[in-house]
């Protein structure tokens, strides 16, 4: 966590973060068994997506989280005992803070614009307030509370003291490929750190497609250099990333730009030009491929192309498909969570199985929403948050995203009755809605005072009728015959028939809320029937 009584250039994290997401209600529970082990797995259907900070806008704005302004924002880190961001907000060459009352320069200075408008990077150590960045990415912290940063364009790591001082612990902002203490040390766009609970500073050097390490002040690589050359042009030529699993030491990745510690002090790395996740076993000394490939088969590369195919597929890890995956945390656990940037999605790896747990795939934008439909925008990075809850940098909205599992109402408790909400407000109905045959039925009266059908009867039928399209429907009868604004009709089945009881006509809420276009979930908790629109 961000420990703020000791890095002074944190002081504004003072806040409680999120208060109007979080709250105190408590968090509902999804009926699945496979999922009942994983808290994210858990929280799956649950989950709504909303905007943190930023407008979108691509500038530098400070003030309250909502007319905030960020610059691809990249990388989070997250303070539980604050509930605060600290942002590396990648284009605006600073260090945010983000609380729920106010957003803020941490440290960085501006130094003037360069010639597309945006603010110019350099180098430089001393107080926060007189530090420069340049591309700050990734971040992470040690046991003391000190923050780490990967200065990606300054070629550096840097570090922020408990005394709030930024000082440059490797590279001197020239790029290359060298191993050596402090400034003899060279490294080539690097755009993650992660640092052990012994104090190993672990880097992700992008450019150089090699993983290094600084342990008591010495850099040294880890893993074999690729030696792969293509051609863009007749005699333009690049050195680029290469795919090799096995011992450490000749292993070999493409553009690796996320790193993750798990609970044995292992590696996780996206190796992004190779469209996988890598994980390096210190105790054995060998990198292995844990999705996105089978361990040991060699990866395909396009004649002249320095990156492997990407997709999108979720499923069994080996078959699994990412596009260009990023930033990694790892959940309590020991899942994985993934931006995959150019799906525009946060997948999640457990046991061996990948899912997608928020934005839509293939589909950029910052709506907020039921997860599942949400959208995102080039993700960069994700950060855990507490009761299940993670947040997003959102690098292509220039948003931080929160993903939050839905909430209760306070108001209702389990009490044997079957509940009917819609997003925080209880629905209230004269008559309590029943379970029949695995269905949950409501009274005719909840689908035209709560969910806005228009009711006509006709012929012994009752005909509901929303947006031009209507459904008659008979007691009785698992029927359903809707008819469009076209005029076209088709005859739907339901999985159980309607009925009538004490002269109401019960009819199954989740057919018609599906019709609407509402995500329904069922609490078992509370024995609540939730429904969500779907965007919010």
């Amino acid at each position: 966590m961000i420990n703020k009584q000791k890095t002074a250039a944190l002081t504004l994290a003072a806040a409680v973060l999120l208060g109007s997401f979080s709250g105190s209600a408590h968090a509902a529970s999804s009926t699945s068994a496979a999922a009942a082990a994983d808290s994210v797995l858990r929280n799956k259907p649950l989950y709504e997506v909303y905007t943190a900070a930023g407008t979108g806008a691509s500038e530098l704005t400070n003030g309250k989280p909502a007319a905030a302004a960020f610059r691809e924002p990249t990388s989070l880190l997250y303070d539980s005992g604050a509930d605060a961001f600290l942002v590396a907000d990648s284009r605006n060459q600073n260090l945010r803070v983000v609380t729920p009352s106010q957003t803020a320069t941490a440290a960085g200075i501006y130094i003037g614009d360069d010639e597309l408008n945006s603010p110019m990077g350099s180098l430089l150590d001393g107080s926060a307030a007189e530090a420069a960045f340049n591309r700050p990415s990734g971040l992470a912290e040690d046991a003391s509370g000190a923050v780490y940063v990967a200065d990606a364009e300054n070629n550096a790591i840097r570090k922020i003291t408990n005394e709030g001082k930024v000082i440059t612990i490797a590279g001197n902002g020239v790029m290359g490929s060298a191993d050596g203490s402090g400034e003899a040390a060279r490294f080539y766009h690097p755009l993650d750190v992660a640092v052990s609970g012994d104090g190993v500073i672990y880097v992700a050097d992008t450019l150089n497609h090699v993983i290094r390490q600084i342990k008591a002040g010495k850099v040294t690589t880890l893993n074999a250099a690729s030696t792969r050359i293509v051609e863009y042009f007749p005699g333009v030529v690049e050195g680029v990333g290469d795919y090799a699993d096995g011992p450490l030491s000749q292993a070999k990745f493409n553009e690796p730009s996320g790193l993750a510690l798990d609970a044995k002090g292992n590696l996780y790395v996206s190796d992004t030009g190779n469209n996988r996740i890598r994980y390096i076993d210190f105790k054995t000394q060998t990198v292995t491929t844990v999705a996105g490939g089978v361990t040991g088969t060699a990866v395909s590369y396009e004649t002249n192309d320095p990156y492997s195919a990407g997709g999108y597929a979720d499923g069994h890890a080996a078959s699994a498909k990412f596009q260009t995956p990023r930033g990694l945390v790892v959940t309590p656990e020991g899942g994985v969570l993934i931006a995959d940037s150019l799906n525009h999605v946060i997948r999640y790896l457990y046991k061996g199985m990948v899912s997608t747990i928020a934005g839509t795939p293939g589909e950029e934008g910052r709506t907020s929403g039921v997860a599942g439909s949400a959208t995102l925008n080039r993700p960069t990075d994700v950060a855990l948050m507490e009761h299940g809850a993670f947040a997003i940098a959102d690098a292509g909205s220039n948003t931080i995203r929160v993903v939050i599992p839905y909430t209760v109402p306070e108001q209702l408790k389990a009490d044997g009755r079957i509940h009917l909400l819609y997003h925080q407000n209880v629905l209230d109905a004269n008559v309590a809605p029943t379970i029949k045959a695995g269905t949950t039925f409501v009274p005719l009266r909840v689908l035209t005072e709560k969910l806005g059908f228009k009711v006509n009867y006709a012929g012994g039928s009752a005909v509901l009728e929303q947006n031009g399209v209507s459904y008659t429907v008979k007691s009785g009868s698992a029927q359903i015959v809707k008819k469009l604004p076209s005029g076209a009709t088709e005859t739907l089945t339901l999985r159980s028939a309607t009925f009538t009881s004490d002269s109401r006509l019960f009819l199954p809420v989740r057919f018609f809320a599906e019709e609407l276009g509402l995500d329904v979930q069922w609490l078992s908790d509370t024995r609540a029937v939730l429904l969500r629109d779907k965007k919010f």
